[in-house]
């Protein structure tokens, strides 16, 4: 399988297990620290603190009118053997299929017994979410 095909198959996965609204499948594809570069600062969350930020999102993204989250991998490219980088663009789709919110996201993902996401960049969704006056 090519790592496209590969990214793609992992990033189906996590589209779906937010499509679920399940915070420990999503906090499963994570390696057991995550580390999000944001405009705010760096900062760093161990696995549980990371799975309670995930039933949060899941939250607020409900709140904002979400009942669908669709993900699309643009690119996937390896950086270092074990190593990648993905860029996936996401839309949130409310009732009846309208777009709520859409926005691209930057993945660093690690292979060990399978990929898992280790860094992420969030400025996109923030962004997009603020531009809907909503503060994430």
């Amino acid at each position: 399988m090519s790592l496209h095909n590969e990214i793609g198959a992992f990033f189906d996965s996590y589209v779906d297990a937010f499509a679920r609204w399940d915070a420990d499948a999503v906090c499963d594809l994570w390696e057991p620290v995550g580390l999000f570069p944001s405009p705010a600062g760096n900062f760093a969350m161990d696995r549980q603190t990371f799975r309670d930020h995930c039933a949060t999102l899941m939250d607020f993204y409900r709140q904002q009118g979400v009942v669908r989250p669709e993900g699309r991998l643009l690119s996937a490219a390896e950086l270092f053997p074990q190593v990648a980088e993905a860029r996936v663009a996401y839309q949130m789709h409310g009732e009846g299929g309208v777009v709520v919110a859409e926005w691209e996201h930057v993945y660093l993902l690690r292979r060990t017994d399978r990929w898992r996401v280790t860094l992420t960049i969030p400025d996109g969704e923030m962004a997009a979410w603020a531009a809907r006056g909503a503060q994430l």
